[in-house]
């Protein structure tokens, strides 16, 4: 049953549900029309509808790989032997307890530009994957609350958000993929293996498990839409 306020003296009415037509009202003996579809509408416009399990796991996902790229700017990618890491902006080498790190343009200095070419695109690189991760975020906010009716935005706006999802979320793996191989590439070639062979970060795996992890789920989320 569905509770309505006359509309000639705003007394309560019980109609069936899925009533509608010309009613009397038993209380002014006036007539008035009903509409019981608009019971429906109202009803589906209060209720959010629920989240699915995909986006939902593509929202976590999306989270967790935003929070290990920012992380990745200051982490070590590549390691070298027990004593030596590679990280986005130079090296840090480790004796005894003593660390000493030098960045990508001092290397030029020190003779070391075959290196530091390496190391500045390497940088490059993992800038772009946590601007681009960044960016997906915002553009995955801004579909999930215009959907959801709580926010309002430009037709311009919403239209860029639904169409570069796949985009940005793309450039970020691949960028972070580039980024580890340029990285094991370069430090191969400058370094070579005398002091240890240059290998992937326990970090480094986890976050591009991570970033395929999610793109994944970005394109699961797009075919269930």
């Amino acid at each position: 049953m569905a509770e309505i306020l006359c509309p000639n003296c705003d007394a309560e009415i019980e109609l069936d549900d899925d009533a509608s037509g010309l009613f009397e009202c038993p209380f002014c003996d006036q007539e008035f029309e009903w509409k019981g579809e608009s019971v429906e509408t109202d009803a589906q416009s209060y209720n959010a509808t629920p989240i699915d399990g995909i986006k939902a796991m593509s929202h976590g996902m999306h989270g967790l790989g935003g929070l290990m790229a920012i992380i990745g700017l200051f982490s070590g990618w590549i390691v070298i032997g027990d004593f030596a890491k590679i990280t986005p902006f130079g090296a840090t080498i480790e004796f005894f307890g003593i660390s000493a790190s030098m960045g990508w343009f001092s290397m030029f200095g020190e003779g070391e530009a075959l290196l530091a070419i390496f190391g500045i695109i390497f940088m490059i690189l993992v800038l772009i994957a946590v601007c681009s991760q960044i960016i997906h975020i915002v553009y995955r906010i801004t579909v999930h609350m215009v959907d959801s009716g709580n926010l309002e935005v430009s037709a311009k706006m919403e239209f860029r958000a639904y169409k570069y999802r796949w985009h940005t979320s793309l450039i970020a793996l691949c960028s972070s993929i580039a980024a580890y191989l340029l990285a094991q590439i370069g430090s191969l070639i400058s370094i070579g293996t005398d002091g240890g062979f240059p290998r992937p970060s326990v970090f480094v795996i986890l976050l591009l498990i991570t970033m395929g992890t999610q793109f994944y789920f970005m394109n699961k989320e797009l075919l269930s839409e």
